[in-house]
């Protein structure tokens, strides 16, 4: 070996593009950053075996270093076009055949370069070339040599423009990203066509390879690119027009929460003129969120908010989800501003007027029915599901008749606030007349019923355990499910609910559904 100043700028070149390599391995569970790293790596393997061949001195030497080279190059592109799939959000098309494909034929084509020096398909000769300033490797190109460089730049080409396309889409703080990605590609072709010509860079050295050089510069400029903002944490997949169009308004966040999308909704909501890329949300969202709100978030989470400033008067519902990848990697969060100043204020009408049941505070038949209307209303707009939960207060005569009047009604009144305090505040909660209650909530996912019957449940058994009651809270609920894609009328949801109420409240059988209620068997 004879390192000189090219072969040591070479290594030195290598040694970079591998620390750039490690850099994004490290940060390997976010979207596509695994593939980067592994593209990153093939080509440090090009680039270190170019140094290593330009620092031997004799051709069996070159020739091996050489066919450690081709193990980058033949990697490389399939490896970039893997990392821009997932980069623009095409995943999907990442079928088991289309991987085995695109690492078969490198596969096949890296064991050709194995035996080229038997059968001379890639390099049909081979010689040193002695007479610049440091020996170097010539060759003449065979039949496979045109078809391996075919190959490698129809996928670099298929590669860019699933970055162009998703560029034309894409939200400002991304288009950067990729506009740096793409002018560093274009570098590459060039330079890659360039030395297909055969015309010598360097006179002196008229078989220098340079594209190590030039992928030295590529990959850095698209590490840049990416990490630069730490925005690797999002692929900037192409925004849906009903985002766009959305009323509410809609924030992506990073996992370190900053701001990375925003829809038009939301610059008018916060009063941005541009986007804070960058900033987190509660910088960019002063008074509106607060670091608490991401502190251990597992679930969806939820607050109401008036505020004074952009929309002084307003009131609206902010909602904060946890955005997951497979095996539950949190990847960002997602914000979703609904105004409900219209909702507030129709509870302020009812407050205000005869659409409230006077014994417990809770919204009567008919508040109820307006409400309702408007919460599935928005519900099949955001395409969610609704719970309709009927609910009867047991053994209600029992307590009139054996504890008095007075203590009916407080049973009434601790139901009613048992049920304000088990449900959301965006839910409604309602009495419908005598032991009859009913409650429609949003199901956010699979789990909201179970939970909340779960919660109520709790609650009713701590408020029973609690000592020197003259009788305990039972009730009997019966649930129904509106389909967002299936909806049926209100009447029918309420119908089937109380049929499932009754199926309930009838197991039991009457004497010790009154023994419970009064006291005087066992349960709580």
């Amino acid at each position: 070996m004879d390192f000189n100043p090219f072969s040591i700028y070479v290594m030195l070149c290598g040694a970079l593009t591998i620390a750039v390599a490690y850099y994004a391995w490290r940060r390997r569970t976010a979207i596509g950053a695994r593939a980067f790293s592994m593209f990153m790596l093939s080509m440090s393997i090009y680039i270190l075996g170019y140094s290593m061949e330009l620092a031997s001195r004799d051709l069996a030497a070159v020739l091996f270093w050489n066919a450690v080279e081709y193990i980058g190059i033949l990697t490389f592109p399939t490896l970039y076009l893997i990392f821009t799939v997932q980069y623009t959000g095409r995943e999907k098309w990442l079928s088991r055949g289309l991987v085995i494909l695109l690492c078969v034929i490198p596969a096949v084509l890296g064991l050709i370069k194995i035996f080229d020096g038997t059968f001379h398909l890639i390099y049909s000769s081979t010689r040193m070339e002695t007479g610049g300033a440091i020996p170097l490797l010539a060759f003449t190109r065979g039949p496979l040599y045109l078809l391996i460089s075919a190959y490698t730049i129809l996928l670099l080409i298929i590669a860019n423009y699933l970055l162009m396309m998703t560029w034309r889409f894409a939200s400002p703080v991304y288009r950067g990203q990729m506009g740096i990605i793409l002018a560093a590609a274009l570098v590459i072709f060039g330079s890659y066509l360039f030395y297909l010509t055969g015309i010598p860079v360097v006179p002196a050295l008229p078989t220098l390879d340079i594209n190590p050089l030039i992928n030295t510069l590529w990959g850095f400029a698209v590490g840049w690119a990416i990490f630069r903002h730490r925005l690797f944490d999002l692929a900037p997949i192409a925004r849906d027009a009903l985002i766009e169009e959305l009323s509410d308004a809609v924030v992506v966040l990073d996992a370190q929460a900053r701001v990375v999308d925003a829809n038009p909704q939301a610059h008018r909501i916060f009063g941005w003129r541009e986007l804070p890329a960058g900033r987190t949300a509660w910088d960019a969202m002063e008074g509106w969120i607060d670091t608490q709100a991401f502190e251990m978030m597992e679930k969806p989470f939820k607050r109401e908010i008036q505020i004074s400033g952009p929309a002084p008067g307003r009131c609206f519902e902010v909602s904060i989800s946890p955005l997951w990848r497979k095996g539950r990697l949190r990847i960002g969060y997602l914000i979703v501003v609904h105004d409900i100043s219209e909702r507030k204020e129709i509870e302020r009408q009812l407050r205000e007027s005869s659409l409230t049941d006077e014994l417990t505070g809770l919204h009567n038949r008919r508040g109820f029915r307006l409400l309702a209307d408007q919460l599935i209303q928005v519900a099949l707009r955001m395409r969610w599901n609704v719970l309709l939960f009927y609910i009867d207060l047991d053994g209600l005569k029992w307590i009139n008749d054996l504890r008095g009047h007075a203590a009916g009604d407080r049973a009434l009144i601790e139901a009613g606030a048992l049920l304000q305090s088990s449900f959301r505040s965006s839910d409604v909660v309602a009495r419908l007349g005598g032991d009859e209650f009913v409650v429609l909530a949003v199901e956010s996912d699979e789990q909201s019923g179970p939970s909340m019957l779960a919660r109520l449940e709790e609650r009713r058994r701590n408020r029973n355990a609690q000592p020197g009651r003259d009788y305990r809270l039972f009730i009997s609920i019966g649930t129904a499910r509106l389909e967002w894609d299936s909806p049926s009328p209100l009447d029918g949801l309420m119908e089937a609910a109380d049929k499932a109420m009754y199926e309930m409240k009838h197991a039991k059988p009457d004497e010790e559904r009154r023994r419970s209620v009064l006291g005087d068997g066992g349960g709580v």
